[in-house]
């Protein structure tokens, strides 16, 4: 029961930090988007 419990615990950890690591990485192409389109006006 212990080696579920700290896999359970583990796969909630990287589930976490994937969804952080995703927001990151698709907030930092949204501006590489925005620089693209409109870098030449700002």
């Amino acid at each position: 029961m212990d080696d579920e419990e700290e896999a359970g615990g583990a796969l909630a950890a990287i589930r976490a930090r994937s969804g952080v690591i995703l927001g990151v990485v698709g907030l930092l192409a949204w501006l590489a988007l925005i620089w693209f389109m409109f870098g030449d006006v700002l």
